[in-house]
């Protein structure tokens, strides 16, 4: 398998060869927009592009319009590439937060953005899950969750040792690093491969017209699990819904199944099991 770095940074596009080499991929490297388009895409099976390059507008067509002065440039090559085979699979680096654009189409099309900054191992789980890479790494999860911390720990504490997998991200315990609270979620929400949205009965709400009390889950587990929905698609399978007690839904989620775990994550531990068997690692 070959993989296109498109980095202008020598020393950085040499660090991920090496790395890239020790999994026993093939590395062919462009320094510039126009050295990318310039590639033959037959033999590319995966590019890993900058979102920040130079550019030869005359080359290549791009203009300061479309790469917004060359902070988008590298997403205009993806696009083009795409273009020219939509079935490539790709990667994008990032040498800092900021660039909300870029992550945005990043995250319409289900291509990893990965931060420069962070250790190379999140390229390597990025290149995992575009299938460049396999391997047995056990599964990432991310839970989302409102107040009922009990639940939490011990769904933490199924999935660590009951399924295998790594230790599932909880988002309050994960450093910020001057983040905002979006950018810390955004950031370590991509390179997970399933979710578990917990939706329990926090917040006590009052029907309209009817006056009758009900149940809600927090504010923020409805708006994140809306975010893995349209980052990860609905029907990938990779999205689980576990339901405590008698708790009110948005009418928009009427009829997807869900996992009841009133009586505790251990007696839907079964249940559970069979719904992440196919999750991609």
């Amino acid at each position: 398998m070959t993989v296109l770095i498109v980095e202008d940074d020598h020393f950085y596009s040499q660090r991920i060869s090496e790395l890239l080499k020790d999994q026993e991929l093939e590395v062919q490297i462009a320094q510039s927009a126009d050295a990318a388009l310039a590639v033959d895409l037959g033999s590319i099976d995966c590019a890993i592009i900058d979102i920040m390059l130079p550019n030869d507008a005359a080359a290549t067509g791009i203009t300061s319009e479309e790469c917004r002065a060359g902070f988008f440039t590298g997403i205009a090559v993806a696009r083009r590439f795409l273009q020219k085979k939509p079935e490539l699979r790709i990667v994008l680096l990032s040498s800092g937060v900021g660039n909300t654009e870029a992550e945005a189409w990043a995250l319409q099309k289900s291509v990893p953005f990965v931060y420069k900054h962070e250790a190379y191992d999140s390229l390597i789980q990025a290149l995992r899950r575009v299938k460049v890479i396999s391997g047995e790494r056990a599964p990432l999860s991310f839970i989302v969750h409102g107040h009922d911390s009990e639940v939490v720990y011990e769904l933490k504490n199924y999935v660590q040792n009951a399924l295998k997998w790594q230790e599932p991200v909880i988002l309050r315990e994960q450093p910020s690093l001057g983040k905002t609270l979006i950018e810390k979620f955004e950031e370590y929400s991509r390179t997970v491969d399933c979710v578990f949205v917990l939706l329990t009965p926090d917040d006590k709400v009052i029907g309209s017209g009817s006056g009758e009390e009900k149940r809600r889950s927090r504010q923020n587990v409805i708006f994140e699990l809306g975010f893995f929905y349209g980052a990860l698609g609905r029907r990938s399978g990779q999205i689980l819904l576990l339901h405590k007690g008698p708790v009110d839904l948005p009418s928009d989620l009427f009829g997807i199944v869900w996992i009841d775990i009133s009586n505790g994550i251990a007696a839907a531990g079964e249940e559970i099991r069979k719904d992440v068997a196919f999750v991609r690692r």
